[in-house]
């Protein structure tokens, strides 16, 4: 029985060797087979794909409505860029409520998002991956069209500035609440909410029309507003009760009267927020006659002449002194180029074309108030309201002080144009001198600080005396001229005693 049990097991172990190499033949052979069937479709796909173009745009495909077939991508770009520059000139009305405003696309900066990029993806379809995704895309390419998505988008600061200056006019703006002091008494009208142009959200939109559903003709669209609040409410005016500084100085009268009153009435209701400023130039320029000005004395280069708007630096200088007593700050402030009578050294506020201005700033948590006029006792007065925030038995003064002074020079020129020995004073002379401001506070009656607000330099004017010398006397001419070029007045004098007939009275310049 174990020998038949042995021989059995021997003939099982035979048979499997058996099996399994006939499967490992098998293998092989179908190995065999299926890399020659490989190759065989590989290298017919290979030729098939080898015989494509390999710089142009293949069969089929465009990019959004433009067929780009059998281009260059220079070619392609070229159209694109030639297509779109026509289209620039299509227009866009932009509808707030029932009111609307019109714009090219050009006007609104329109481009592609990037045409090289997408020209690119035109030219590589069917010839980037692996053979078998290449010739899948072109047999795709056989039975419909490859329609790329154009990406236009639009310059947003182009887009920003149109918008500003022609939509959000359209919109119901919020209104700030206004005061006005009348009869003594405040008077506020109250703030309004109001909508303005959403322009990074209405951007969006108009960018999305022209890419999803646009026929290149004129688009309409309806601008996204949001909600506006007003940046002054009356609650805020509210605060405004309390005198917080006041200053004038004496109108005069003639011509320069008009321009005080009409620089005073430009700046009379000014509100300066917390943190504002306020320029004295931007709120009463340009000084001309359309602008209700006339010509009158104003200081220029040293010298008294007629400008129009002379006089406004007394409008600056009186609310410059009303500013200091409120304590607001003050950002900008220049001196004369010489002292002026109607206030002290260092006191002044000079406003001269656009580089030299007075400016303020509130420096306080609440809204001030700004009140210019002549009053009934001819005074250019200014007075700053807000809310008082300084304690009780608190009291400012502001001393003027001198520091240097330097004496006019007496300068003698010819006149050849006017008699000879006349003698006539052409300029207004003053002293240079240099001054500096000091503000104390007090408190219950004791100074408690003392700092130093401004330095100020004004500069000297010499007297200008002018002698005549026209005459058909050369020789009487010359002898008054030598006296002249001396610059001694007793030389002058004897020169002009010694060549006139008729006695000249004497007087001392």
């Amino acid at each position: 029985m174990t020998r038949i049990f042995c021989r059995n097991k021997e003939g099982r172990g035979r048979d499997s060797q058996e099996k399994a190499r006939k499967i490992r033949f098998f293998c092989f052979r179908f190995v065999i087979c299926a890399g020659i069937v490989y190759c065989t479709v590989y290298g017919i796909l290979y030729q098939y794909a080898g015989r494509l173009p390999k710089d142009r745009i293949l069969y089929n495909i465009y990019i959004g409505k433009t067929d780009v077939s059998g281009m260059t991508a220079a070619e392609a770009e070229n159209i694109l860029r030639r297509r779109l520059d026509e289209n620039r000139q299509k227009k866009v009305t932009m509808a707030v409520g029932k009111r609307s405003a019109e714009a090219t696309l050009e006007e609104l900066g329109v481009g592609y998002r990037d045409i090289g990029g997408l020209v690119q993806a035109a030219e590589d379809y069917g010839k980037v991956g692996n053979l078998w995704s290449r010739c899948w895309k072109i047999r795709r390419l056989e039975k419909r069209r490859l329609v790329l998505k154009e990406s236009l988008i639009l310059d947003y600061d182009k887009a920003e500035k149109v918008m500003t200056e022609r939509v959000v006019p359209l919109t119901d703006h919020a209104e700030d609440a206004q005061i006005r002091r009348e009869e003594g008494e405040f008077r506020i009208t109250p703030e309004k909410k109001g909508r303005t142009i959403d322009i990074k959200g209405s951007i969006s939109v108009i960018e999305q029309i022209l890419n999803e559903r646009w026929g290149q003709g004129a688009v309409t669209v309806k601008m996204k507003q949001k909600s506006e609040k007003p940046s002054v409410t009356a609650e805020e005016l509210e605060q405004i009760q309390d005198e917080l500084g006041t200053f004038s100085t004496d109108a005069g009268g003639g011509r320069r009267w008009l321009n005080l009153k009409r620089g005073s009435e430009m700046l009379d209701g000014s509100v300066l927020m917390p943190g504002q400023k306020l320029s004295v130039h931007d709120m009463t320029a340009p000084y001309d006659e359309d602008h209700g000005y006339v010509e009158a004395g104003s200081y220029e280069g040293g010298q008294v002449v007629d400008s129009y708007g002379g006089g406004i630096c007394q409008v600056s200088t009186t609310l410059y002194n009303a500013a200091l007593l409120a304590e607001l700050k003050v950002v900008e402030r220049h001196p004369h180029s010489m002292p002026v009578s109607y206030i002290e050294l260092s006191r002044d506020a000079a406003i001269a074309g656009d580089y030299m201005d007075l400016v303020l700033q509130n420096p306080y948590d609440d809204p001030v108030y700004i009140e210019g006029m002549i009053d009934d006792e001819n005074r250019l007065c200014f007075t700053v309201y807000g809310k008082e925030t300084r304690p009780a038995g608190r009291r400012l003064e502001f001393q003027s002080e001198t520091v240097e002074a330097e004496a006019y020079t007496v300068i003698y020129k010819e006149n050849n144009k006017e008699p000879l020995g006349s003698v006539v004073c052409v300029s207004e002379p003053h002293e240079g001198k240099t001054a500096r401001l000091w503000k104390s506070i007090y408190q219950n009656g004791q100074e408690i600080s003392r700092e130093k607000i401004n330095s100020s330099k004004y500069e000297k004017t010499d007297k200008i005396v002018e002698v005549g010398t026209a005459t058909a006397d050369q020789r009487a001419a010359d002898y008054v001229r030598e006296a002249i070029e001396s610059q001694e007045w007793k030389k002058i004098e004897e020169a002009i005693d010694a060549v006139t007939i008729s006695d000249f009275q004497e007087e001392e310049y």
